[in-house]
């Protein structure tokens, strides 16, 4: 599902499965946290979940998306949640260079 909903976006650079599911401590009511990271958008932050969630999952998702710019800004600023978010992550889909 992460590959064809990044081959269906080119902006989309990255996505990334983080969280419980990603660690493998998995619950019964766990969602799939996904952070999507695009090369750069336009639209506001709060636009970019509708157009970038991906639909027909088979679990619940919670869904951040991001620029490469705005990641690497938290990650130099010392952001830990961003770290760990990132560290703790599994690579679900990445464009090929072109």
């Amino acid at each position: 599902m992460a590959a064809a909903h990044g081959a269906a976006r080119r902006e989309i650079a990255e996505i990334r499965l983080f969280g419980s599911l990603a660690r493998g401590t998995v619950n019964p009511y766990a969602d799939a946290d996904l952070l999507v990271v695009l090369d750069a958008t336009d639209l506001p932050f709060h636009d970019r979940l509708p157009r970038y969630k991906p639909m027909g999952s088979p679990v619940p998702l919670d869904v951040t998306v991001c620029t490469r710019e705005e990641l690497s800004r938290e990650l130099s600023a010392g952001n830990r949640f961003v770290r760990r978010m990132v560290d703790d992550s599994i690579l679900l889909y990445a464009r090929e260079a072109e």
